[in-house]
Parts: structure tokens; C-alpha cells; sequence
């Protein structure tokens, strides 16, 4: 018996100095084959999932034509697909820890599929909506992807894996951007859905071929990696869902996502407006009452609350809706008729977002490997990635009228796309113990996914506030102000600006504490 315990000690030991003196074991510091399939096919995914949403942006019009509704409600088309995986993101990590990552990865491949093969065929727009709910709960996949890669790779070249599924997230948004517009044209909204449908049933069944991963490693707050087993192992596995977390969180955001979307009808109908607003706040107030007082939290207000970490998670909030604004906007601007838009053609439409799919393609991977490889990279390089993407919208609040004007705007944004989300998120995690980056990680990316269903909402709302009657093929349709532009554009700079000042304020709080300790969030 004690002979066994010494040689537990000695494994548990020669496992910790080989993770903290990487160099004295070089040979065991390398990727596996295996673990190069599974990033490749996880990046696969995240492509797949973004590339989807993208493309919808530009299908809207088309949506509001065959469902005969307004393009605001047409736009949930996105935000439903967006907030179904804000609420998931968080509630997938929390099953994750109960059943497994692999599990969870597969229930979401199958949701997806399921979805994106019926989407086509529906002619009822509350069934679409539906169906993209199910679609949304894959957005939920990057913590539970970040963990599978975490669990596959040596610790010192985990931010190199991460960094090629980021790119990888960038890839999507640059492939929808630039795609979305001709397909859309050609095959209209559904055309989407028949482009992805059988590559996400082909992904499916490659993740569950060749994605293994080791189910006794979870994904939630208490996710020690310990070598001896633990006295408390067996009450982790009693551990409950926070069902009322759960449903006080999803009243918040689809109360504040209602709110925002009835924004523009204030002057006609107030109530639209004001009753979600209530009810989010209400929802919001009782969420923090019962993350305080329940345990295990669905979130834990500790790590949340802490300064730094809050400043970069509203930073992400912030910088998602940026995105979207980007990504739904300017597709809108270059397919309306001057003197609306630009009036150009689906195919040139979609060249109009090369330049943006160019940027994320070659500055998404050269940045994350990068901040992976330069300690303390990421910190150097956090303000001046946000100062970037306020350029970017100042560029195109002045020179909108023009293709070069939009190319370059989008171009300099694409740099921002690959700083801001490597550089945030590597700060957050540097600050997070160990056993709580899964409920981190889960926390962040739900807040941009957040910002990712108001932008298109705010950008609808903005550009069918104002309108002007245009007559197109002795066909007379109304299209957005060209004053719209302007207020979205300078609104994206404002934001932006706000933006830097935290990052700002984020560097210097990381930059003077101390990553966060288990026992301080206990």
C-alpha cells in the first residue's frame, strides 16, 4: 500500500514538472496526429456554423418578400439563431460536466443538421424560426471545443490550437460576407441551407468517427485535472443543473433582445417596447439573486464580476455587435440602388466583403500564433487591436459612398477581427484558475454571441428608420435613407471608441493583478 501511494507521488509529480519545464521534455511538447484532427475538424465545424449565419445576413430582404413580413422581423432569422446559442453556450458547459464534451458535441452536430436539411423546405415563418433555434444550439460548441483541444494538446501549445480554431471563426464570417450575397441571389434564402446541408451531415458523422476524447475530463468550475483522485470525486457527480439560473438568464436576454428589436416603434407603439425592457430588467435582478444564493451557480458572479475580466467581457459584448453591424450592414448598403446604396450586382456585392474575408484569413492565424508564442503579446497588443476597429468605422462613416472607401474599411476591420478576440480572450483566461476556464470561457463567449444577435437588429432598425421611394425596373420599392449610413457608421465609431477607452482600462487592471486563485471564487 505504501508502496503504491510512492509511486502515485512520483507520477503525479514528474506530471506537474514536466507541464511547468516544457523544455526538459521537448519530445512530449509536440501535437499528436490525433490531436491535429480533432482542431481541424472542430475548426471545420465553427466555420460551418458562422459561415451559416453570415450568410443570412444578406437573405434577409428575401425573407421578409416570401414570408410577406417586415425585414425588422425578418432579421430574427439571425438573432434567434444567435441567442439560442448565447443561452446554450453557458448551459451546454454545465451538461458537458454531467455527460461529457464528445456527447455534447454530437448532440449539437445532429441539432444542426436536422435544422439546416429542413430550413429549405419550410413555407411557415414561425417553423423557420424554430428550426433555427435548433440550428443556434451549435453556436454553443466553442467551450466545449475549446476543452476537447485543451484535452488534446500539451499545455504550451494549447494557444497555437486555439488560435487555428479562432482563425477558423474568422474564416466563416469571411466565407459568409463574401458568399452570402450570391447564393442568396441566386437560390435565395434557402440557397444557404442547400449549400450547408450536406457538408454539415458529412461533419457529423467525421466527428463521430474521428473526435475521441477522455469523458472522465469535464467542463464546468470544479474542473481539476488531478493525477491522485480527489476525496470529493464522487459528490461532483451529484451536482445539478441551476435550472432557475437558466430560465431567469433566458428571460434576460430574449426580454433585452425584444426590447431592442421594437426600439425603432417607440413613437407608435411604446409597450412593444417598454414591457420586455421591464421584464429584462425584473429577469435580470432575479438571476442575480439566484447565482448568489444557489450552489453550484449557473455562473459564477465572483469570476464575473471581477474588474478586469468584466472590462474584457463587455469589450466582446461590444466588439460582437461591431461585427455584425459590419456583416449585415455592408452587404445592405452595396446592393441598394443609388442613391440609397452603391446598386451593385450580387456578385459584386459580395466582392464588396473580399477584403474583410482577406484580412480575417491572413491576420487570424499570424496574430494567434503570435500572442501564443510571446508571453505577455496579447496585453501589448489589446489596445491598439480595438483602436484599429475604430478606424476601420471612421473610415467607413466618411468614405461609404464608394467601393474603395468600403474595401479598405473592411480591410483594416478584418485586422481588428483577428486582435480583439485572440488578445481578449488570452487575457481572460491568463487571469482564470485552471478549474474555472470552462465556465469562463462559456461567460465570454456568450456575451459576444449576445452582441451578435443585437447587431443585426440595431443595423435593421437603424436603416429602415428613414427611407426613400426608389424606382427600379418601373418597379417602385422603398430603400434605406442614405442618412442611415451615416448614423449606423458613427454609432460603430462611437462604439468603438468607448471600446479602446476599456481596453485601456483592461490592460491596466491585468497588468497590475494577479491571476485569480480558486479559494478567492470559493
Amino acid at each position: 500500500m505504501n508502496l503504491t501511494i510512492l509511486l502515485n507521488t512520483k507520477r503525479f509529480v514528474s506530471s506537474d514538472v514536466s507541464s511547468a519545464s516544457p523544455e526538459s521534455h521537448p519530445v512530449t511538447e509536440q501535437i499528436s496526429f490525433n490531436a491535429w484532427k480533432t482542431i481541424l475538424i472542430l475548426t471545420g465545424t465553427i466555420i460551418l456554423f458562422v459561415y451559416l449565419n453570415t450568410g443570412m445576413g444578406p437573405a434577409i430582404p428575401s425573407v421578409a418578400e416570401d414570408f410577406d413580413i417586415s425585414e425588422t422581423s425578418a432579421s430574427w432569422v439571425m438573432t434567434a439563431y444567435m441567442i439560442c446559442g448565447a443561452v446554450m453556450t453557458v448551459i451546454m458547459g454545465r451538461l458537458a460536466d454531467i455527460v461529457g464534451a464528445k456527447k455534447m458535441l454530437m448532440m449539437m452536430m445532429i441539432c444542426f443538421s436536422v435544422g439546416t436539411v429542413l430550413a429549405p423546405f419550410t413555407h411557415n415563418y414561425a417553423t423557420l424560426l424554430g428550426l433555427r433555434v435548433l440550428q443556434g444550439i451549435a453556436i454553443a460548441s466553442t467551450p466545449i471545443s475549446t476543452k476537447l483541444i485543451r484535452d488534446g494538446v500539451p499545455k504550451t501549445k494549447f494557444p497555437i490550437g486555439l488560435s487555428i480554431y479562432l482563425a477558423g471563426y474568422s474564416f466563416g464570417l469571411a466565407l459568409g460576407a463574401v458568399m452570402g450575397p450570391v447564393v442568396v441571389a441566386d437560390a435565395g434564402w434557402q440557397g444557404n441551407f442547400y449549400f450547408c446541408a450536406p457538408i454539415a451531415v458529412i461533419l457529423t458523422l467525421v466527428c463521430w468517427r474521428f473526435i475521441h476524447s477522455d469523458e472522465s475530463k469535464k467542463i464546468n468550475e470544479h474542473d481539476h485535472v488531478d493525477k491522485v483522485p480527489r476525496p470529493d470525486a464522487h459528490k461532483a457527480k451529484k451536482q445539478r443543473m441551476d435550472y432557475m439560473g437558466i430560465a431567469t438568464l433566458t428571460v434576460t436576454i430574449v426580454s433585452f433582445l425584444l426590447a431592442i428589436t421594437f426600439i425603432g416603434s417607440i413613437a407608435t407603439n411604446l409597450t412593444a417596447f417598454v414591457a420586455p425592457l421591464i421584464i429584462g430588467i425584473i429577469s435580470l435582478v432575479l438571476f442575480l439573486i439566484v447565482e448568489k444564493r444557489v450552489k453550484p451557480p449557473l455562473v459564477n458572479l465572483k469570476l464575473g464580476f471581477n474588474k478586469a475580466i468584466l472590462t474584457g467581457n463587455v469589450i466582446m459584448l461590444m466588439y460582437g455587435i461591431l461585427e455584425y453591424i459590419v456583416i449585415t450592414g455592408t452587404p445592405q448598403l452595396g446592393a441598394s440602388p443609388p442613391p440609397s446604396g452603391l446598386g451593385l450586382d450580387p456578385l459584386h456585392t459580395g466582392f464588396l466583403q473580399l477584403a474583410f474575408g482577406l484580412s480575417c484569413m491572413i491576420f487570424g492565424p499570424i496574430i494567434g500564433i503570435m500572442v501564443a508564442k510571446r508571453k505577455g503579446y496579447n496585453l501589448k497588443l489589446l489596445v491598439p487591436g480595438i483602436a484599429v476597429s475604430a478606424i476601420s468605422f471612421l473610415i467607413l462613416l466618411f468614405f461609404h459612398s464608394a467601393a474603395p472607401g468600403i474595401n479598405t474599411g473592411l480591410f483594416i476591420f478584418g485586422i481588428a477581427s483577428a486582435m480583439i478576440p485572440n488578445t481578449v480572450i488570452v487575457t481572460i483566461i491568463g487571469l482564470t484558475p485552471t478549474q474555472y476556464t470552462g465556465i469562463s470561457s462559456a461567460s465570454t463567449n456568450m456575451l459576444r454571441i449576445i452582441g451578435g444577435a443585437i447587431g443585426p437588429v440595431i443595423t435593421t432598425v437603424i436603416i429602415t428608420s428613414a427611407t426613400i421611394p426608389i424606382t427600379v425596373d418601373s418597379v417602385e420599392k422603398s430603400y434605406p435613407d442614405p442618412i442611415t449610413w451615416n448614423i449606423l457608421f458613427a454609432m460603430g465609431a462611437a462604439m468603438a471608441i468607448v471600446s479602446a477607452i476599456l481596453a485601456i482600462r483592461m490592460k491596466r487592471l491585468a497588468t497590475k493583478m494577479k491571476p485569480i486563485t480558486a479559494e478567492e471564487l470559493a
